[in-house]
């Protein structure tokens, strides 16, 4: 529960130092960088802690792997930046997380103002990999953007459950 609260509250009032901004930029090419910036400041803020998340793991990675699950780790929600999302979308979803798959189709599919938050949920991992290939980033990295959700590599694994503690 302090752990809703607390994502809630970072949401609300993202707090990121400008080194944590140039820290992003000196890790990312130019084209992945730009992603980086079209996110909201909420999704940078998240983006960053999976980043760091990532980095307890860079010992173990060969330098490109590390690479391209950092940039991912960065850039892994970027294609929620293709629409606009409110407060109480990011909300609704996590309350809505537990309910079976059924439900959420037919919420999905419905003419409702449910529609739009589950619809972001279920297609920004893929919205984020056609943005990442049009910036054309490595092949990798947009197959660990697409799958951070069900990933099916190590790799994404790792990614997820970076990503699933923030």
């Amino acid at each position: 529960m302090f752990y809703r609260v607390h994502q809630f509250t970072q949401a609300f009032f993202p707090h990121i130092d400008p080194l944590e901004i140039k820290w992003a930029k000196d890790n990312l090419s130019t084209e992945a960088y730009s992603l980086f910036l079209k996110q909201s400041r909420s999704e940078q803020r998240h983006a960053l802690d999976v980043a760091r998340s990532i980095m307890t793991n860079k010992q173990a990675l060969s330098s490109c792997d590390f690479h391209n699950l950092l940039t991912a780790a960065l850039l892994h929600d970027c294609g929620k930046s293709t629409i606009s999302i409110r407060l109480w979308h990011r909300v609704f979803i996590v309350l809505i997380q537990q309910l079976p798959k059924p439900i959420w189709s037919c919420l999905e599919t419905s003419h409702t103002v449910f529609a739009l938050p589950i619809k972001i949920s279920t297609q920004h991992a893929t919205w984020g990999e056609c943005l990442a290939q049009k910036a054309g980033l490595n092949p990798e990295i947009c197959l660990l953007i697409r799958e951070h959700h069900a990933p099916k590599t190590e790799l994404g694994l790792i990614l997820e459950k970076a990503d699933n503690a923030h």
